[in-house]
């Protein structure tokens, strides 16, 4: 597990806990408002929300200035110089809080892709496998319910059998990043002399209506996401 996966025992025994009563979609939709809503507090906590207010209006005041200015461009540098200095004061204000605040969302959406993201095929069905270094791979079954990415080379010739414990669609050697996001079904071997295994396996599709880049958990998430943030900023006047 990576940092970020830390909290993920406790948001699966959360869902599993919510199974009963609720579907999916509205799973997801509990999500995104709890997400939306420690982002949208945590950033007005940690942002100088005073000081922002004033910048802002600083700001609407110079770009009237601006907007009713007719003379000579080289007579109006000076107030677009102020409506520029005054945008970037506010972002950087408001920057460290951003990236403080976006925390709580980012280990939901860790979560909720290996949640509700791949799964396994049917028995029978074909899954397509890609391997770098031009190695070819295969998809097994197996009796223990684990199935295996057999890693064949270019004579055909089975080298590594690789078993897929957890429904991904990548299996690397590991690398730094894997600190912060580790991956469920584990790492190849150094040994090995491929870097990655593609599995073309199926995603969960939470809607049955529409196409199917909105089926997903995806789709649903950050549209409730966005809409709760933007209720909350006016309700809570958030700058």
């Amino acid at each position: 597990m990576g940092l970020l996966d830390l909290p993920s025992p406790v948001l699966s025994a959360l869902d599993n806990w919510l199974t009963p009563f609720l579907p999916s979609s509205a799973k997801l939709v509990l999500w995104a408002v709890l997400g939306a809503f420690l982002c949208m507090e945590l950033y007005r906590v940690l942002s100088p929300q005073k000081r922002i207010a004033e910048i802002k209006l600083a700001y609407a005041r110079a770009r009237q200035l601006v907007a009713d200015f007719d003379g000579e461009f080289e007579e109006a540098w000076p107030l677009l110089r102020r409506m520029l200095t005054l945008a970037l004061r506010r972002v950087a204000l408001v920057f460290p809080a951003t990236i403080a605040a976006s925390l709580p969302l980012l280990l939901v959406v860790v979560w909720l892709d290996g949640r509700y993201g791949d799964i396994y095929p049917p028995p029978d069905a074909p899954v397509g496998i890609t391997v770098s270094n031009d190695f070819m791979g295969r998809w097994v079954g197996s009796s223990d319910g684990v199935p295996h990415a057999q890693i064949l080379d270019r004579t055909g010739a089975a080298i590594a059998d690789v078993p897929v414990t957890r429904a991904v669609s990548v299996i690397r050697k590991w690398r730094w990043w894997n600190v912060l996001i580790g991956n469920p079904a584990g790492y190849l071997s150094d040994d090995l002399p491929f870097d990655r295994i593609d599995l073309g396996l199926p995603r969960q599709q939470v809607l049955a209506v529409g196409p199917a880049w909105l089926r997903g958990w995806e789709g649903i998430f950050f549209a409730a996401t966005i809409l709760v943030a933007l209720m909350l900023k006016s309700v809570r006047g958030i700058a």
